[in-house]
């Protein structure tokens, strides 16, 4: 991948960024684990400000 987009490994974050109105660029198969997936979205300082808060978010929990 280039520089411009970052790779997601966690569903959950996946889907915090997309309830977010972030898009995701693309989503394949983990070569690692083929029962999971990686979620490609276009890196922003927005899209870290907001996985920032989703990490804030779930110490509280």
């Amino acid at each position: 991948m280039n520089n411009e987009t970052i790779v997601i490994t966690q569903e959950r974050m996946a889907g915090w960024l997309m309830f977010n109105r972030f898009h995701k660029v693309d989503e394949k198969a983990d070569l690692k684990d083929l029962n999971r997936k990686i979620f490609i979205f276009k890196d922003s300082p927005k899209l870290r400000e907001t996985m920032v808060k989703y990490n804030q978010f779930k110490e509280l929990i």
